[in-house]
């Protein structure tokens, strides 16, 4: 059995806290909220404990933390708790910049840590099986592939203003599932800086 812990108690973080206490080799002990009202609820209606992060990332206890906090909270949380020696998984984006998600990765690599991002289409069984029908041959080469996403929703006009917006927050998974199901390298890629009126290419 091994024990985690849950940072954030909105939409996201309830969907994986879920997700862990009903699996039989995972025990989720802690719920961390800056809502306390959010953490208390949450944690009590799945037998777990309400922590500070403190208390969280010191605890011997605790192997992995799921960080489903904010978009703008992300590349902080994953370096404090790499640096505490635990693994993490943390919904994408890792950061907002493409500098932040590399001094992230920097911080992740130097540690030995271990980071796994929310890209969980991937293993869906539509998709799966999308991925095993192009690598067994039984559709052909793939030529085009055309990507179309919808939430059931709108999000709130709170998580828009923080979470990068529908092309870093929601697209990425789409450049997954492409890269996944076509097994594509990124051969380019390239960033515009508007304010500086140039365009940058690796």
């Amino acid at each position: 059995m091994i024990n985690l812990a849950l940072l954030g108690a909105g939409r996201i973080g309830q969907a994986h806290g879920r997700a862990v206490a009903g699996h039989r080799g995972a025990h989720l002990k802690w719920v961390y909220d800056p809502i306390a009202a959010a953490a208390e609820t949450f944690a009590a209606a799945h037998g777990a404990g309400v922590a500070g992060l403190d208390q969280i990332l010191t605890d011997p206890e605790i192997k992995g933390v799921l960080v489903c906090t904010p978009t703008d909270t992300h590349a902080d949380l994953i370096c404090r708790v790499v640096s505490a020696g635990k693994a993490v998984f943390c919904e994408k984006p890792i950061a907002i910049s493409v500098d932040e998600t590399e001094r992230v990765l920097d911080h992740v690599n130097a540690h030995d840590g271990l980071l796994m991002l929310g890209f969980q289409r991937r293993f869906d069984a539509n998709f799966r099986a999308l991925k095993q029908r192009l690598v067994s041959g039984q559709s052909g080469a793939l030529e085009s592939l055309l990507v179309i996403s919808r939430d059931p929703a709108p999000p709130p006009t709170s998580y828009m203003k923080s979470s990068g917006g529908l092309f870093k927050d929601m697209m990425i998974h789409d450049f997954d599932m492409a890269r996944r199901a076509g097994n594509l390298g990124v051969r380019r890629w390239r960033r515009a800086d508007r304010s500086q009126g140039c365009q940058r290419r690796w």
